[in-house]
């Protein structure tokens, strides 16, 4: 069963340098996060981390497997896959819901980043590959 917060999925796109494309929020605390967002009903955490890397930064992405899942000791719980770009450039889309797409180093992560970003990139970075991790404390 899920949580009664919601569950999410988030797609980790490294380009040849291994620099991880991130997004940064228009909304809330306009933190820095992976591609990613809310699961919606009938839909897998894989569709869902495809659809939103789609709708945030434009690309058509494919995955190569999960990182992980991991479950804040809010009961959030968040599916992160390694994806690749398929077709697109990453772009800021017109919806107003990202402000900037960014190509970054995976370190040192920006101070103001989700939850998400916090925990699952390193374990990336780190080549691990179905990891679940739970009560997790929240950072932002």
């Amino acid at each position: 069963m899920g949580s009664p917060l919601g569950e999410g999925a988030a797609a980790i796109i490294l380009d040849p340098a291994g620099l991880v494309l991130l997004v940064k929020e228009n909304y809330d605390r306009r933190r820095w996060s992976l591609p990613g967002g809310l699961i919606e009903p009938g839909e897998t955490p894989e569709e869902a981390a495809l659809r939103e890397t789609a709708e945030e930064t434009g690309v058509a992405a494919a995955i190569d497997h999960r990182i992980g899942t991991y479950t804040f000791d809010d009961g959030f719980r968040a599916y992160v896959f390694r994806c690749r770009i398929v077709r697109g450039e990453p772009a800021v889309p017109t919806t107003g819901e990202i402000a900037e797409i960014r190509w970054a180093p995976p370190e040192p992560l920006p101070s103001t980043r989700s939850n998400v970003l916090h925990y699952a990139l390193p374990d990336a970075m780190q080549g691990l590959r179905d990891v679940e991790r739970f009560d997790l404390p929240l950072i932002s």
